[in-house]
Formats: C-alpha cells, sequence, structure tokens
C-alpha cells in the first residue's frame, strides 16, 4: 500500500479527494516536524516512530574499489504497538 492508495482508501469512506490527500498530506507534515522537534512520535494502538543515528562507515565503491567514507545520518525507525501485531 502506497500513498495513492490511503488516499484512495480514505476518499471512499469520508472526503472527497482533494481532501482526502490534504489530510494525508497533513498527518505526514505533522510526523516529520514530532521528529525533528522531540526525535519520536507515539501514535497509540498502532506504534512509534524514532530517529536513530547510524554511526559514519567505510564503504568501497565497486566500480574503482576505492574506500569511500558514508558520513553520519539519522534514520526514522518504526516500533509497532503490540495491537498493531495482534491478529
Amino acid at each position: 500500500m502506497n500513498k495513492d492508495d490511503v488516499i484512495r482508501h480514505l476518499t471512499r469512506h469520508v472526503l472527497d479527494k482533494k481532501q482526502a490527500k490534504m489530510s494525508v498530506d497533513k498527518v505526514f507534515e505533522i510526523i516529520k516536524h514530532g521528529l525533528k522537534r522531540d526525535g519520536k512520535v507515539v501514535i497509540s494502538n498502532f506504534g512509534s516512530f524514532h530517529l536513530k543515528t547510524a554511526r559514519p562507515v567505510t564503504r568501497r565503491n565497486p566500480k574503482t574499489g576505492a574506500k569511500v567514507q558514508v558520513p553520519a545520518k539519522q534514520k526514522v525507525r518504526f516500533k509497532p504497538s503490540e495491537n498493531l501485531l495482534k491478529k
């Protein structure tokens, strides 16, 4: 399921397509803002999103064989709630 599928599903139940798209976009915007501000977003009975810092690593360029330093970066991780995992 992708973003368009979520919008299409929401349109069938509640809103027209324009309002559904705006609602889905706003939810994603709120999650991004919460991650930037607090580093964690918890949605009851669904799960939590949190930031994890990946350490810098050295990789090898497959074409040239040269070593390349990949800098540290932030990754978003999702942990589902136990209620979501049931069934």
